[in-house]
């Protein structure tokens, strides 16, 4: 009987272990483990992201480009608002998909995000220039110049071009929370620059937040913040999944964008944008600009892929 000898026979195992670690990346398998066995153990409170279901799914989002981006849910007038990098242009969207507004923004040419912060004030994400823009963004509007608005760059990143890709507005603690992409993946909390006052010294403060999925979740793609909980929900476009995180950073839930879980009859192709509302309704827009509502719900989760 013939055998290998050492060196082919370790030759053999890299092939082999090189062939499952590609199967593994494609298939998105440690993602699909996290959300099958990840988070069973833990005992916190939680929004009970395994048992939501899709309410309404891949609803089209007609006249406003291919890539809209990130989602912030307006709690005043109950609309939610995403941004087109490309045009540039803010969309006022119902709680169902329809867009109900356009906006065409000067001054601007790179968005990646958009948080309500309270009244007409919201704070935009340039990513191109690695900066907040606050903007007063009024009833009925449909063009808005952002050119002399306030802004913050923020530098230490400035020269990576994984840059930010979300941001929420903490009403609680008075805080932006920005989501980087990766290299590094992380969640930074930022204070004073939305109550700061023209003309007046500044203190502005900014901390790198627990929440850095540095396990569960490949890349970073949004983030919401739930008031209730005090939890921090992140969206990966990578991983096909939202987790969501206590104030230690411990993963505590995951709710699935793949076919097969939370009764979708597709995956969700590439998430871009995530809000909460208050009835905890999830809130997911995907590129080519499909529209998703997932519901709290006792439904258990399936199983296929």
């Amino acid at each position: 009987m013939s055998r290998f000898l050492p060196g082919k026979r370790l030759g053999l195992l890299l092939i082999i272990m090189a062939a499952l670690l590609t199967v593994a990346y494609a298939f998105r398998l440690e993602a699909i483990a996290w959300h099958l066995w990840g988070t069973q153990q833990v005992k916190h409170d939680t929004l009970g992201l395994k048992n939501y279901t899709v309410e309404h799914e891949a609803i089209e989002i007609p006249g406003v480009g291919s890539d809209l981006s990130d989602l912030s849910y307006n709690h005043e007038t109950h609309t939610l608002f995403t941004v087109s990098n490309q045009q540039p242009l803010i969309v006022e969207l119902s709680l169902t998909g329809e867009v109900l507004r356009t906006i065409h923004v000067k001054g601007i040419k790179d968005m990646e995000g958009i948080a309500h912060i309270g009244g007409n004030r919201f704070a935009l994400l340039n990513e191109a220039k690695h900066s907040l823009v606050i903007a007063d963004i009024h009833a009925g509007v449909d063009e808005l110049d952002v050119s002399g608005s306030p802004s913050l760059t923020l530098a230490m990143y400035a020269h990576d071009n994984k840059g930010f890709e979300g941001i929420v507005w903490d009403k609680e603690r008075q805080r932006l929370l920005v989501a980087k992409e990766r290299s590094p993946k992380r969640v930074i909390a930022i204070h004073g620059f939305v109550d700061a006052l023209p003309g007046q010294p500044v203190n502005i403060h900014i901390e790198k937040l627990q929440e850095t999925a540095s396990c569960g979740l490949r890349d970073l793609s949004a983030v919401t913040y739930d008031a209730s909980t005090g939890h921090v929900l992140l969206l990966s476009d990578d991983s096909r999944m939202v987790a969501e995180y206590d104030a230690e950073g411990k993963m505590l839930d995951t709710l699935a964008l793949w076919r097969g879980f939370q009764d979708l009859s597709r995956s969700v192709p590439q998430a871009e944008g995530l809000a909460i509302g208050p009835d905890k309704r999830i809130y997911v827009i995907s590129e080519p600009n499909l529209f998703y509502v997932f519901k709290p719900g006792s439904a258990g989760r399936k199983s296929t892929i």
